[in-house]
């Protein structure tokens, strides 16, 4: 895991990011309006970061062609991802909005199944069993409808503040409602979080995890 040694702008690598993420999924370019549902921003601010990131020399421009960019950036190569540390995230934006945007850390590819599209940082052991400890730097796959079983990351409020947090759990659906499982023998301190949908925003599916080398 290694840190961007000349890294872009926040707005401009969560915008080349998403770009990147496009282009795996569906094999081609996103329109300016597609980056700019992406990123929670106009489509003027999404054209103009298209022009930076031309600048920048990590995109190129194919003139006459429908959705004509290109990479041309080394970031694409399938041995390293470059992915954004999630950190906290207000109530209602979109994830990779780049104020919720702690860092940018190359990673081996390898490490993750499916492809990741962000990291986040766990706190608690509530998921002990399945092996994540607190520290670990867990990949998500952007998915805001994942099958019932998965383990999912998912923003649910804080029960002192009322903020959201981001937290990983097992999803279950019981009666309409949404459950949140832990992997951990002692139900009693994580026991199982039963929320209406609209009070929890799944956001993506589990795809695994780092562990940072401490001293």
């Amino acid at each position: 895991m290694t840190t961007d040694p000349n890294p872009l702008p926040p707005r401009q690598a969560a915008a080349l990011a998403a770009i990147e993420r496009h282009f795996g999924r569906h094999g081609a370019m996103p329109t300016v309006r597609e980056l700019a549902q992406a990123l929670g921003c106009s489509v003027r601010a999404a054209a103009e970061l298209i022009e930076k990131l031309v600048q920048r020399g990590v995109l190129g421009k194919v003139p006459g062609v429908s959705r004509g960019l290109r990479l041309v950036t080394a970031s694409t190569a399938p041995a390293t991802l470059r992915l954004p540390l999630i950190g906290r995230i207000a109530a209602g934006a979109p994830v990779m909005t780049a104020e919720h945007v702690e860092d940018w850390l190359g990673v081996d590819a390898a490490l993750f199944r499916p492809r990741p599209d962000w990291l986040f940082r766990v706190e608690g052991r509530s998921m002990q069993n399945l092996g994540v400890l607190p520290g670990d730097l867990v990949g998500v796959r952007e998915d805001p409808d994942p099958p019932v079983g998965a383990v999912v990351a998912a923003l649910v409020p804080d029960p002192h503040t009322g903020d959201p947090r981001l937290t990983l759990k097992r999803y279950r659906r019981r009666d309409g409602r949404v459950v949140l499982l832990s992997e951990n023998d002692d139900q009693a301190t994580y026991a199982p979080q039963v929320c209406a949908p609209d009070a929890v925003r799944l956001i993506g599916v589990y795809a695994g995890l780092i562990r940072p080398v401490t001293a």
